[in-house]
């Protein structure tokens, strides 16, 4: 009994250390036994926080299934505990209370053995969760080196996983060290080489490690081989998709369909070539949608077998239709079809991609949700109010509140069926979580019937909304002196993060190929204008990770076809590596958009990743970290 009282309080110490705020009951958890922790928050962004939660993302081989585990609260501690399934190999624990996370920099993890080991499928996963993966789920540091490591343990574990995941683990190596990287690499291409009789998958290989280390003729070299040796094989297969992708015109377009089916023998009656054909089949009735053809539409939809792509295709043409107001009647048609659609395949057995049917279910009831908000706009549109409603409740539900634009249709609708009360109701919750718009606003005037004037009673909800995200930001407000930089913008003017001591400073990183910096761009000309007449806040817009030759002229271009005002700036390539950039690299930027807003003294104040197309939410969210950014400053003086 004394010896598992001292294993027990070995493994706590170790993954005290590791994780520095939660201890495992078992030093080597199995998939399929049931393993406890207690969670300390002290000393994190949850501490003074109540109602914490914590989800596991478990890895069961190359699916994920997410577990929500209850938690209980003995004193400061929380203790939880689950069971995963047979054959997880890994495991993210992601600690949250609301909207905030415990970003922890070591994260908090697991991987699990099998016969008193880790498996290499969980070194894998461990690799990953270094690699990235645990900066996204829980803000985990990224550290390289320690990837490696876990990938070469993978490697110990199975050989065969060297083969699967070389490009992974040479890309890697040579983003830390280029000269070890390359030698590596082409040591893993000379032995790939001396098999015999090479496959397909062989030469895709090499031609991926040669891209690792830049080598462009031998990759090219080696894609024209692979095109000769295996004409219906997966790469030729791949350059016809990308050609009928990129014909425009229809006629031709059916044409190169024909010629694909016939070239590499697809056949629908085959299983395996099922999921190739739905692929063209969507390929085609997409580009007829487009072209708002419905017959042609119809023909290619209808040759779609999977339940799941029909429904998808449909609810995509559907949207345009119910977002535009156009098209009405054939798109609540195919709309109505999707959502019955989503019904039927509940009842099919589930995909692979799924580790588990219960995963499978919350993911139809989630597509589910955003076809019936398409279908209620449609409703809507047709002047079938109290439909429309019907289904939006559904959409709002199912998602539980938490898309903003589908409340505020949620709200119109209720307005529309003269649900007064709700409206005051919904729209109060929405408002008071920092969600409300100009339109929501409206029909809460419509419906209020108050004593004290609106705009008191409005100004109090959106007072109680202000209050609860400047809470939330003040335990995102960080203090770090801000990289300096002198960049040229698109004027040839440079402009030195020095020069504007005084001023806040938002700076924001996008490239031109960045669909959510992109979508973001709206709200972030809104918050332009509005602080174009404020001399103590500045916009900079720096352009980064956009590898064109010609990259100056393509970011010109684009911005000649937008009403955008933004002061761009140029990020400099790295002299010694120049796939790097600059500043970008200095500020530790790992995904775009990412913006930084800096105080009048040059410091941090907030790191904000990621973009949001609702434009009034990015303004308010913008406010928020410029004003708490310009006190800041005031209290440290």
């Amino acid at each position: 009994m004394k010896k598992l009282i001292t294993g027990i309080a070995l493994v706590f110490a170790i993954t005290e250390a590791n994780a520095q705020k939660i201890t495992f009951s078992s030093l080597k958890p199995e998939a399929g036994k049931p393993i406890s922790f207690k969670y300390d928050p002290e000393g994190g962004a949850l501490a003074k926080l109540a109602d914490v939660k914590c989800d596991a993302y478990t890895f069961v081989n190359l699916k994920q299934k997410v577990v929500n585990i209850p938690l209980e609260k003995v004193g400061n501690i929380y203790e939880g505990n689950f069971t995963p399934v047979d054959s997880t190999s890994f495991a993210v624990y992601v600690f949250k209370a609301g909207d905030t996370k415990d970003e922890n920099p070591n994260g908090y993890y697991t991987l699990f053995n099998k016969n008193g080991k880790p498996t290499a499928i969980a070194y894998y996963w461990e690799a990953q969760f270094f690699n990235g993966m645990g900066k996204y789920f829980s803000g985990a540091e990224v550290d390289k080196a320690k990837a490696v490591n876990s990938f070469e343990k993978s490697f110990a574990a199975d050989p065969k996983f060297r083969t699967t995941y070389a490009v992974p683990y040479l890309n890697l190596q040579y983003s830390l060290d280029k000269i070890n990287g390359e030698k590596l690499a082409l040591q893993e291409i000379a032995s790939t080489n001396a098999i015999t009789d090479k496959k397909e998958t062989d030469y895709s290989r090499m031609a991926s490690i040669y891209n690792v280390i830049k080598q462009k003729s031998s990759v090219d070299s080696l894609n024209n081989l692979i095109k000769t040796k295996f004409p219906t094989g997966n790469y030729a297969y791949s350059l016809a998709l990308t050609t009928l992708n990129r014909e425009k015109d229809l006629t031709k377009k059916e044409e190169l369909l024909k010629n694909i089916i016939k070239d590499f023998g697809l056949d629908e009656n085959k299983k395996i070539d099922e999921a190739k054909l739905s692929n063209l089949y969507a390929n085609m009735a997409n580009a007829f949608s487009v072209a708002k053809n419905n017959d042609k539409f119809e023909e290619y939809s209808g040759k779609i077998k999977s339940k799941t792509t029909l429904a998808s295709l449909y609810n995509s043409y559907a949207w345009a239709g119910a977002e535009k107001n156009e098209n009405v009647q054939f798109a609540s048609k195919i709309s109505k079809k999707s959502l019955e659609l989503i019904e039927a395949a509940k009842n099919e057995p589930k995909p692979e991609a799924y580790a588990t049917k219960e995963d499978y279910i919350k993911n139809l009831d989630a597509s589910y949700a955003m076809y019936a908000d398409t279908y209620a706009l449609l409703l809507d549109h047709s002047g079938n109010s109290p439909e429309a409603l019907k289904y939006q409740e559904i959409a709002v539900n199912q998602n539980n509140f938490a898309n903003a634009e589908m409340n505020e249709r949620y709200v119109a609708f209720l307005a529309r069926a003269g649900e007064k009360e709700k409206v005051v109701t919904y729209a109060e919750r929405f408002i008071k979580d920092g969600k409300g718009t100009d339109q929501m606003k409206n029909d809460l005037q419509s419906a209020y019937s108050g004593k004290e004037p609106f705009d008191t009673y409005y100004a109090a909800l959106e007072k109680l909304a202000l209050e609860k995200e400047r809470a939330k930001f003040a335990k995102q407000m960080i203090n770090m002196p801000a990289p300096k930089f002198t960049l040229a913008n698109l004027k040839g003017e440079m402009v030195s993060l020095d020069q504007l001591k005084g001023k806040v400073v938002v700076v924001d990183y996008w490239a031109t190929w960045c669909g959510p910096c992109i979508a973001s761009f709206p709200g972030m000309q809104k918050a332009v204008d509005k602080y174009k007449t404020d001399d103590k806040v500045e916009f900079l817009f720096v352009n980064t990770w956009q590898n064109e030759a010609n990259r100056e002229k393509v970011v010109k271009d684009w911005l000649a076809t937008t009403p955008y005002t933004f002061n761009i700036l140029l990020d400099s390539k790295n002299e010694k590596d120049p796939t790097k950039f600059d500043v970008v690299s200095d500020y530790k930027v790992e995904g775009i958009p990412t913006k930084f807003i800096i105080d009048a003294n040059g410091n941090i104040r907030f790191k904000k990743d990621g973009g949001s197309s609702n434009v009034s939410a990015t303004v308010k969210e913008l406010d928020i970290m410029i004003e708490m950014a310009k006190n800041s400053d005031k209290q440290s003086k």
